[in-house]
């Protein structure tokens, strides 16, 4: 497995891990957030997409799919900012940020080990 292919496998398992409580245990989810608890239906189904989503993670990145790499890459780099506007704009829990920052994290982890492969996640190729 390559190094970029080895970001992703291993960003599965963070995916997976968020998604698992989402499902079996949302309450949890919300007290953390300081939601309050009713209508757990809604983060049960976002649950079972993260799950999924997981699931893609797990096989792309044991499959070393580079595009999914590169698109990764592309999309996951921008959640930081993105979350940032969205707590500025709408003036959402400041914290929040702390749940996106993993998966910038995992972002700027991929796009150096392609960049050591000499893949440019922003190029057209």
């Amino acid at each position: 497995m390559t190094p970029a292919a080895r970001s992703i496998y291993y960003f599965s398992f963070y995916v997976l891990a968020a998604g698992i409580p989402m499902v079996l245990a949302p309450q949890l989810i919300l007290q953390v957030l300081g939601f309050p608890i009713e209508g757990l239906d809604w983060i049960r189904f976002l649950g079972v997409v993260v799950l999924i989503v997981g699931y893609y993670y797990f096989n792309l990145g044991r499959s070393g799919i580079v595009p999914f790499f590169r698109w990764s890459v592309q999309m996951r780099i921008l959640i930081l900012p993105v979350f940032i506007a969205l707590i500025l704009v709408f003036h959402m829990k400041p914290f929040y940020i702390l749940f996106v920052v993993p998966d910038f994290l995992g972002a700027l982890w991929t796009w150096s080990a392609l960049r050591r492969e000499g893949v440019n996640p922003f190029g057209t190729a």
